[in-house]
C-alpha cells in the first residue's frame, strides 16, 4: 500500500509562490515611469499663462486679434532637472497648427500638445470685381478700385478675403451700388475689435459710339444705334451721293476709333465696319449701314427745333428718334415755325410731343395752370391765330390725325376741338384744363422713387363706358390688376399732369362712373380710355380718343362742339408716359417697352383711318 507525502506536497507549494511574488514585483517595477518630475508646471505667452490640462496632455491659448502665430515667445516652468524641447524662452511657429512639446527627467518623458490661436484680425487682405484688383491701403483704410465698363457699376458683387475668426459687412459676394463710396466693416471675433473700409471707385469708360452724323452740320442725318445688335441705321434723302461720306462721330474721350471720325468713305457697297476700343481693351464693333429713302411724310412730328438733332428736350427727342426708327420710309421731321399747309400736305399722321419750359424755380413747387395761364402750355407759334395754328387745325378738318402728348393739350382747345368756354360753369359740357406737379432748375421731377411705385394708365371699366382695353392702341399690352397700364418705374419722374377736367355737377351724375363718362363721350364725340394711376378720374380724363365729328349724328354733341372735323385727335396728357430721362437715378424704366408700342399702336391706328 502506498502513502502520500503530504509535507513534500506543500513544501513545493509555498516555493512556487515565492518564486512568482518575486517574479511580479520585478516586472512592474520595470514597466511603469515615474512622471512626477516630468511635467509643465506652467506655460506662458507674453506674461499670460495658459491653461494645462495635465489628463489629457493639453495646452491651449489665444491671442489678441492681428498677432502672429509664426514667431510666438514661450515660457514654461519645470520642475528641478527637467527638460523641455522646444525650450522655453524660444519663438515657436505656431502657424500650421498644434505644435507638440516633450518634457524629460530622469529618463522619463512626457509629450504635451500646445495650441496657440489668435482671434481673428478684422481686416481686408484682398478685394477684387472680376478681374480687376483693388489697391488696399491698411493704414488708412481706403480700397482703391476700377471697375470694369463691361460691368453696371450700380450692382456689382465684389468678391474679398478676410482672416479666419472675422466677420464683415455688407459680406463677400453681395451686390453694391458703387456709384457712390461704399463702407465694409469687419469686426474681429473678440467681440470688440473693428475696422471701417472705404471703397472708392471708378469706371473704365465704356467702349460705345455715342452719336453717329453724315456731317459736321448740326441737322445732318444721325444714325440710329442699336447698342444689342451693334448696328448703326442711316437714312439720307434720296439722290444723296454715298460714294463719299464723312461721318462725324462720338465716342468717350479716351476710346480709340477706327476708321477715323471725319474720314470720308464709300458706303454706296455695303455696310462698313467701325471699332471702339477704350483703355482697358475692350474692343466693340459697330456695323454701319448707310441708305437713302424717298419718305412718304405719312408720319410727321413737329417741334421747336430745327432738327430732331437739336430738339433740347431729352424726351421729344426720344420721341423723334423713336418714330424716325420705327417708320423709316414714312417719318418726316417738321419744325413748328414752318407749319404750312403745304409742309403738311398728303401727311397721315402729326405727333406734337412738347413739354412745358421750367414752371417756378425751386424742385418740388406745386402749382397749377388756370384758364388764365393754360396757354402758356404751349409754344408761341401754336397761339391762337397763328398761321401755324390755322395750318395744323385746317390739316385735322381735313381728314389729318393728331396724336398729341406731353404738355400741349391745350392746342385741342385752341383748334376749338373742345368747348371754347371752359373756365366757367356753362351747363352739360363744361371741362377746363389742369395741371398740377412740380417745378425746379432741372425740370419737373420726382427723385429717388422706389421700383414698387408704379406710374401709368388707369383704365377700370368701372370708370369707362366699357371694356376699353380691347381698342387697337393697346394690341399685345398687358394690363394688371381691374385695369391697369404700366408705363414707369424709373428712379426719377417727370410729373407734369395735365388732363381735361370735368366739373363736378355740371354733367350729372358727376365726376366718375360708366354714366359719366358715357356721357362725356356722346356730349363731344369721344372715346375715354382713362387717366393716370394713383390720380383718378375726380381730377380729370387723361387719355381720350376725340373723334370726326363731320357726318355725324350731332343731336348728342354739346352745341359749342364744332362739326367740322374729318380728323381724328388722341390725347396723352400725363407726361409721366415719357420717353427718356437725363437721370434716372441709375434705374431703367422696366416699362420702356410698353411706351414705345403704345406709342405705335397710336400711330398706326391713326395711320390706317385715312
Amino acid at each position: 500500500m502506498k502513502f502520500f507525502n503530504y509535507k513534500l506536497l506543500l513544501f513545493m507549494v509555498v516555493m512556487f509562490t515565492s518564486f512568482v511574488g518575486c517574479e511580479s514585483d520585478s516586472f512592474f517595477e520595470d514597466q511603469v515611469p515615474d512622471y512626477t518630475y516630468s511635467i509643465m508646471r506652467s506655460f506662458a505667452i507674453n506674461d499670460n499663462v495658459a491653461s494645462i490640462d495635465h489628463t489629457t496632455g493639453t495646452v491651449n491659448f489665444t491671442l489678441a486679434a492681428g498677432s502672429s502665430l509664426s514667431a510666438v515667445p514661450v515660457s514654461i516652468g519645470l520642475p528641478e532637472g527637467a527638460t523641455v524641447s522646444p525650450a522655453s524662452g524660444s519663438t515657436v511657429d505656431f502657424s500650421n497648427g498644434p505644435v507638440i512639446f516633450t518634457v524629460t527627467n530622469n529618463g522619463v518623458s512626457r509629450e504635451y500638445t500646445v495650441t496657440v490661436n489668435a482671434f481673428g484680425t478684422p481686416e481686408i487682405t484682398s478685394f477684387a470685381i472680376g478681374s480687376q484688383q483693388a489697391t488696399i491701403n491698411q493704414a488708412t483704410g481706403e480700397i482703391i478700385l476700377k471697375i470694369s465698363s463691361l460691368d453696371n457699376i450700380r450692382s456689382v458683387a465684389p468678391l474679398f478675403t478676410i482672416p479666419s475668426g472675422a466677420t464683415v459687412t455688407p459680406a463677400s459676394g453681395v451686390a453694391q451700388d458703387f456709384s457712390n463710396p461704399v463702407k465694409y466693416r469687419v469686426l474681429s471675433n473678440d467681440g470688440f475689435t473693428g475696422k471701417t473700409y472705404t471703397v472708392i471707385t471708378d469706371q473704365f469708360e465704356r467702349a460705345e459710339i455715342t452719336d453717329f452724323r453724315t456731317s459736321q452740320d448740326v441737322c445732318s442725318v444721325s444714325g440710329v444705334i442699336d447698342e444689342d445688335a451693334g448696328t448703326i441705321s442711316v437714312f439720307m434723302p434720296a439722290g444723296a451721293n454715298l460714294a463719299a461720306v464723312a461721318p462725324v462721330i462720338s465716342t468717350p474721350q479716351s476710346a480709340t476709333l477706327s476708321p477715323l471720325s471725319g474720314v470720308s468713305q464709300d458706303f454706296s457697297n455695303g455696310s462698313i465696319t467701325y471699332s471702339v476700343t477704350n483703355t482697358e481693351g475692350v474692343t466693340r464693333e459697330y456695323e454701319v449701314t448707310i441708305s437713302t429713302i424717298n419718305s412718304t411724310k405719312d408720319v410727321v412730328f413737329i417741334g421747336e427745333a430745327d432738327c430732331v438733332n437739336t430738339l433740347q428736350d431729352d424726351d421729344a427727342k426720344a420721341a423723334a428718334r423713336y418714330l424716325q426708327a420705327q417708320y423709316p420710309n414714312d417719318f418726316a421731321y417738321i419744325k413748328i415755325e414752318d407749319l404750312s399747309s403745304t409742309a403738311l400736305a398728303d401727311s397721315k399722321v402729326v405727333m406734337l410731343y412738347y413739354l412745358t419750359p421750367l414752371v417756378g424755380s425751386e424742385r418740388g413747387t406745386q402749382y397749377s395752370a388756370t384758364p388764365d395761364n393754360i396757354l402758356s402750355l404751349l409754344p408761341a407759334e401754336l397761339q391762337p391765330g397763328t398761321s401755324q395754328t390755322e395750318a395744323l387745325t385746317n390739316w385735322v378738318k381735313g381728314g389729318g390725325n393728331l396724336f398729341v402728348a406731353g404738355d400741349p393739350t391745350a392746342f385741342v382747345k385752341v383748334m376749338g376741338r373742345m368747348p371754347a368756354d371752359y373756365s366757367a360753369p356753362r351747363g352739360p359740357g363744361n371741362y377746363r384744363f389742369t395741371e398740377f406737379g412740380c417745378a425746379g432748375v432741372d425740370g419737373c421731377v420726382d427723385y429717388n422713387k422706389p421700383a414698387d411705385d408704379i406710374w401709368g394708365l388707369g383704365m377700370r371699366d368701372a370708370n369707362n363706358s366699357g371694356n376699353q382695353r380691347n381698342h387697337p392702341i393697346f394690341n399685345d399690352l398687358t394690363f394688371e390688376g381691374d385695369g391697369e397700364l404700366y408705363l414707369n418705374n424709373a428712379g426719377t419722374r417727370e410729373v407734369r399732369l395735365i388732363w381735361h377736367q370735368q366739373m363736378d355737377g355740371i354733367l350729372s351724375p358727376g365726376c366718375c362712373g360708366q354714366d359719366a363718362a358715357l356721357l362725356f363721350e356722346q356730349t363731344v364725340q369721344a372715346t375715354k380710355f382713362g387717366t393716370l394711376r394713383w390720380i383718378g378720374d375726380a381730377f380729370g380724363y387723361g387719355a381720350m380718343e376725340l373723334k370726326a365729328t363731320n357726318g355725324s349724328n350731332h343731336s348728342n354733341f354739346d352745341t359749342n362742339i364744332p362739326t367740322d372735323f374729318a380728323g381724328h385727335i388722341i390725347s396723352l396728357e400725363n407726361t409721366i408716359t415719357g420717353y427718356e430721362f437725363d437721370d434716372n437715378e441709375g434705374r431703367d424704366n422696366d416699362y420702356q417697352g410698353n411706351i414705345e408700342l403704345l406709342t405705335s399702336n397710336i400711330i398706326d391706328y391713326l395711320k390706317n383711318l385715312n
